[in-house]
């Protein structure tokens, strides 16, 4: 009997025990503070509009060319005995480039001499025969004819000899030089090509929606080629007063002006062609606007960003314009595209 009671107690004791622990953890929960959990504000990068200038302008690419391309060919067929100029010289007017095999047409020359000069002796003869009356008007009219046709073919083989020595139409740089010594120079392949190097200019073919803006500013217009960080002014030369009906565009042709020497034929260059320039105007750059045009502005009272769709006077590569009013208000430049309307922000 006495072991058994005492089991009981140790088993009275133990639930008594765990009766304890229980209200104890129970007594814990239910007193514990409720937590809140609280989102960490998105962290956004905020500034004021600034004071710029800004070009509106058309974007567009194109190839330089010379304004003149100009093909050196012989006016005579024949073998080329000398090839004296190669690509990337500098020639000027008359400048002897080439020499066709000169034989031949020296000889027809001498050829057409002699006929020539029995002719004139014929025609001293039949005009003294006339003068004393023992010849007819016919007899002098046939001896005439017939001197001036031998003179014209003699005069037509020195020419013909004298483009054998093959020179410079006009000064300009060598862009092609694909003949050489030995080979059958002709009229219908060039020797060379000339250019003049310090006349380039750009043909572009601009789309039909810009000919009203191109024709309205044509005499405003500044237009800037670059290359690989090089660039040159270039103006508004000639502007083509109709639009293909096959590609929808209409050809405007750009001259570069001043130091050309980092830009040549065949390049490939953008063009900025600014036809309208906004001096010391409020702007944003073009960051600041998501992917529809919206933006938001902060408030530094309510720490939310508040989204906003602004009116866009102008706008360049970088920049956008928008008015005064906006002069003091803080735009969220970097960290838009996280935000809702009315979202509180950690503004850095």
């Amino acid at each position: 009997m006495r072991v058994r009671g005492g089991a009981i107690i140790r088993w009275v004791i133990t639930i008594i025990v765990i009766a304890i622990g229980v209200f104890l953890i129970w007594k814990f929960v239910i007193n514990r503070p409720e937590e809140v959990y609280e989102n960490p504000l998105s962290p956004v990068k905020v500034a004021k509009p600034y004071r710029s200038d800004v070009q509106e302008s058309l974007e567009l690419t194109g190839y330089i060319e010379a304004s003149a391309m100009i093909p050196v060919v012989p006016f005579v067929q024949g073998t080329i005995t000398g090839y004296y100029a190669k690509a990337g010289d500098f020639v000027n007017e008359g400048d002897v480039m080439a020499q066709i095999d000169s034989e031949p047409y020296e000889l027809q020359v001498k050829q057409a001499e002699a006929v020539y000069l029995a002719a004139e002796a014929t025609f001293e003869r039949v005009s003294n025969l006339y003068e004393a009356g023992a010849a007819t008007k016919q007899n002098y009219d046939e001896a005439k004819a017939q001197l001036d046709a031998y003179k014209a073919q003699y005069d037509l083989a020195n020419v013909q000899l004298g483009y054998a020595t093959v020179t410079a139409p006009k000064s300009g740089t060598v862009l092609m030089a694909d003949s050489a010594e030995g080979s059958i120079g002709t009229s219908s392949s060039p020797l060379y090509v000339i250019a003049d190097l310090d006349n380039l200019q750009i043909n572009l073919n601009v789309p039909e929606r810009y000919f009203d803006l191109i024709i309205d500013n044509k005499d405003s217009i500044k237009a800037i080629v670059s290359r690989n960080g090089a660039e040159i002014e270039a103006e508004v030369e000639t502007i083509a007063p109709y639009v293909s009906p096959e590609s929808k565009t209409f050809k405007v042709t750009l001259k570069l002006k001043g130091d050309t020497s980092k830009f040549r034929p065949g390049m490939y260059v953008q063009i900025s062609m600014v036809y309208k320039t906004y001096e010391d105007v409020l702007v944003l750059d073009q960051r600041t606007r998501n992917t529809d045009g919206s933006a938001y502005w902060y408030d530094p009272e309510t720490r939310t960003a508040n989204y906003v769709v602004l009116d866009v006077i102008a706008a360049d590569n970088t920049k956008f314009v928008i008015d005064d009013k906006w002069a003091d208000t803080l735009f969220i430049v970097d960290g838009q595209g996280f935000v809702l309307d009315g979202q509180k922000v950690d503004a850095l």
